[in-house]
């Protein structure tokens, strides 16, 4: 399998979540009229301009993810036991330098890539549509879960009900820091 040979999966890796969405971001950023602001990429919350609004709530909100997940994970893995086809945490190595890379690459691409797909992205593109914020709430959740189909039916539905969750985090503050923020945290909290 993939996950057998260091090379081919950092290559895979890499490929998914660093390669593919830098040029998608690429041709997003090609579009005429595009700003990352209409991402969710600046400093309000539902219009209002306040930096430390947007600093507090992505402090507040970064707890509260991991809660979600770490909640909705303990229950569903009660329902469901028993391991996926690949964890993850098999990857990450026990100490050492290697260890705190491959902790903060999982951080740092999973916030960074998956919010900008999965909620920035999805709800711009959605934007048009009639009852685009039901297309938005049905869309996101599902493919963000699916996205982390590999670590068994515990891990699909917890991943399901945070994508709810920041989904409907994405509508109300209109702003994707704290939704990064809080992924960064969750997966620095939970991989390491």
């Amino acid at each position: 399998m993939i996950y057998d040979n260091a090379l081919l999966y950092w290559g895979f890796e890499l490929l998914t979540w660093i390669v593919i969405p830098c040029f998608i971001l690429y041709r997003v950023t090609r579009i005429p009229g595009f700003r990352f602001a209409g991402l969710g990429y600046h400093g309000a919350i539902r219009d209002r301009h306040n930096p430390g609004l947007v600093l507090l709530a992505s402090v507040l909100f970064a707890p509260l993810c991991y809660g979600v997940y770490a909640g909705s994970y303990a229950f569903f893995n009660e329902l469901f036991p028993g391991q996926g086809f690949f964890n993850y945490e098999s990857i990450v190595p026990e100490s050492g330098t290697l260890y705190l890379v491959v902790v903060i690459y999982f951080g740092l691409s999973a916030g960074l890539v998956e919010e900008f797909l999965f909620r920035g992205l999805l709800f711009q593109a959605f934007a048009g549509f009639r009852n685009s914020l039901a297309l938005f709430l049905l869309v996101s959740p599902l493919l963000f879960s699916l996205v982390h189909w590999e670590d068994g039916f515990a891990n699909l539905a917890s991943t399901y009900i945070v994508g709810i969750f920041m989904a409907i985090a994405y509508i109300g503050l209109r702003n994707l820091w704290p939704l990064v923020i809080g992924h960064i945290f969750t997966d620095l909290v939970w991989f390491g």
